[in-house]
């Protein structure tokens, strides 16, 4: 189910709200000549340019296509049809210029191989009369199962109220709520140093609503969210900073990380999006043994202990076995020490790695193997006896810290691919996803990455026979294979390559859930 909702305030607007005072003052004459998002100030537009620009808040939703096309019935040249760059949820499009004149809007996503706009699967069709001198907002939001479109129609900034927007050092902010189950906000803002109890009421939203424009000093601000009528704070912004004046959209939206706020604000500009999470978010870490047994280090179990450790937190991990995920920890936003012992017998394998942990973020730890050469007198020489080999070999463990997928995509998922392997058979190892009327030689999807290195595929719902190849004395070698099919109830997954000694050729491919 769609829905279309031109919006512009009356320039009479009875908005019954508490007046904003100190740094922050409701703009009342100008409501409907403040045009969205031109962040450097003024219109140069001319007598007939109007814009357009896509913005996709669904959570669940593939990258979508929108596509213009002024007559669905006439392919003549002079017409324009297009189909624009797919924008992936969270994200905006460039703002588009146009001809004021109608065009039917289409948002699709890409189901099958092609993205010519006939194959593409269509969520939404809609004609609009694009007004000249207005930015024309088509912003999805909702699952794709029930997804919502809204147009809000704002007319651009006149170039007078510009001037004096940027000689009084004024920004104009916008906000639209598009948190499919909290519907009905209020909304309050402060100095950053401030807090709650300091900040001013701004405005009240109910679901998808726009709201007046707003003029506040360019400053360093917090934004509170509340659910109406209420005093309990849902949501507190990192500092947003405003040092330019021009015009912004704040659109709140469902928070899909650990951070534990409902929330997450994305400040909107006419060139840039930048998503701000709620003050203090936790941070959610888990670690990957990727350390089999290494006849560097015959007294190592292959079985690990480690520890996570600030001035304030612990986090002890017993007994995880090769190939094994430990559960994931929640902790405070900040730096900390990471440690690994051998299980067996306590002997130190790791000490003071640093692990940092941005807020509302969920990362893996993946630990492997690599090795280097013994320089024991640092002269820079390792082939003391002049042999042509090197004398000693120290085995080493590192690790490669990945961001897990929060997503839930109902089309399409994230694999993200890994390779543990360390060996000197070969330097880098290529995957290949190869679908039913495909072989290797022509499959669409392919990556090839060296040890410790990742890389991230989106697999459309399909089922797959995963390959992974490396090349070994110029012979092409299927170091392990499997079988994948991808469909709505799958999450995003980790690929991961590894040593296993039972395979035939001593490697094993795995997918688990992010």
């Amino acid at each position: 189910m769609t829905s279309t909702n031109d919006v512009c305030s009356p320039c009479s607007s009875t908005t019954n709200t508490k007046l904003i005072t100190k740094r922050i003052t409701q703009s009342l004459s100008v409501l409907c000549s403040i045009a969205l998002l031109s962040a450097c100030g003024g219109s140069d537009a001319t007598d007939t340019e109007t814009y357009i620009k896509f913005y996709n808040a669904s959570p669940d939703s593939p990258s979508i296509y929108m596509t213009l096309d002024e007559d669905i019935d006439n392919d003549e040249d002079d017409e324009l049809e297009r189909t624009y760059s797919a924008v992936a949820y969270g994200k905006a499009g460039s703002r588009i210029t146009l001809e004021d004149t109608s065009y039917y809007v289409e948002l699709a996503w890409q189901g099958e191989d092609s993205t010519a706009r006939n194959d593409l699967t269509m969520i939404y069709q809609e004609q609009l009369s694009l007004s000249t001198d207005t930015t024309h907002w088509v912003v999805l939001s909702h699952s794709m199962n029930d997804p919502q479109v809204n147009i809000y129609s704002i007319p651009l900034i006149d170039d007078d109220i510009a001037d004096d927007d940027q000689d009084n050092d004024l920004v104009n902010i916008r906000l639209v709520n598009l948190h499919e189950t909290i519907t009905d906000v209020d909304i309050y803002l402060s100095e950053s140093d401030e807090t709650f109890n300091e900040a001013e009421f701004v405005t009240s939203l109910a679901g998808t609503n726009l709201s007046d424009n707003f003029k506040i000093a360019e400053d360093q601000y917090k934004l509170y969210i509340t659910a109406a009528g209420s005093d309990d704070v849902l949501f507190i912004s990192e500092e947003i900073n405003y040092i330019y004046s021009g015009q912004y959209l704040l659109a709140m939206r469902a928070n899909q990380g650990v951070g534990g706020s409902e929330f997450v604000v994305d400040n909107i500009s006419n060139a840039s999006i930048t998503q701000f999470d709620a003050e203090g978010s936790s941070a959610s870490v888990r670690i990957y043994n990727g350390l089999d047994s290494n006849e560097l280090l015959p007294e190592y179990s292959a079985v690990i202990d480690a520890n996570i450790t600030s001035a304030t937190s612990q986090i002890v991990i017993d007994d995880l076995p090769y190939a094994s995920f430990s559960e994931s920890f929640s902790l405070d936003h900040g730096d900390y020490r990471f440690n690994i012992a051998n299980d067996d017998n306590g002997a130190s394998l790791l000490s003071n790695r640093l692990i940092s942990l941005p807020q509302n973020t969920n990362k893996t730890v993946f630990l492997y193997w690599t090795d280097e050469a013994v320089d024991d007198d640092n002269d820079g020489i390792v082939d003391e006896d002049s042999d042509g080999v090197v004398d000693e070999i120290r085995p080493v463990i590192s690790s490669l810290v990945v961001d897990n997928s929060d997503l839930t995509g109902l089309y399409a998922k994230r694999v993200t691919l890994l390779n543990l392997v360390n060996t000197d058979l070969f330097t880098g190892v290529s995957f290949y996803f190869v679908k039913s009327d495909e072989i290797i030689d022509t499959a669409e999807i392919q990556r090839t990455i060296g040890l410790g290195a990742t890389s991230n595929v989106t697999l459309r719902n399909n089922s797959y026979q995963v390959f992974a190849i490396a090349n070994i004395d110029n012979n092409e070698i299927i170091l392990d294979e499997l079988s994948l099919t991808v469909d709505e109830t799958t999450s995003d997954l980790f690929l991961i390559l590894e040593h296993q000694t039972q395979s035939s050729e001593g490697f094993a491919l795995r997918a688990v859930a992010q």
